[in-house]
């Protein structure tokens, strides 16, 4: 957890030396009284600090970004791993079709599910190395 938040223009700086003890209420609800500027916890009704309330929200709000974070990566090796999936559905799509089959994307021969596609392989750096040369027309 960062010391500095920074919110649009606003940047806060935490001291990570004081220690508030932990009460049994969390103080997770609460009520703000514009009028009167000051914060009452609904749960166990006490007055609580405003500035403990800021470093609350602060946290709270950290929390919050490392969550978006963490969903965002997942999203992105996801749509990662669904690149592979989403070929293998088209592949399956053609092959089920009945008037066409789909084609090498090198040759442009059909390759049909009988011809053992996905039979053999061969190491990625290997190929990598190949299609470098063949761009490059060595």
């Amino acid at each position: 957890m960062s010391n500095v938040i920074d919110i649009e223009e606003l940047r806060f700086t935490r001291d990570k030396r004081i220690v508030r003890p932990r009460e049994e209420c969390e103080h997770k609800h609460m009520t703000l009284d514009e009028k009167g500027q000051f914060i009452k916890c609904d749960d166990c009704g006490i007055q609580l600090s405003p500035f403990w309330v800021v470093t609350y929200m602060l946290e709270q709000y950290d929390r919050a970004l490392a969550k978006i974070a963490a969903r965002e990566q997942r999203q992105s090796e996801s749509e990662q791993r669904g690149v592979h999936l989403r070929a293998a559905q088209v592949v399956e799509r053609a092959w089920r079709s009945h008037k066409m089959v789909p084609t090498c994307p090198h040759c442009g021969e059909g390759i049909r599910a009988t011809d053992g596609f996905g039979g053999s392989a061969i190491d990625k750096s290997i190929d990598d190395r190949r299609r470098a040369a063949k761009k490059g027309g060595v």
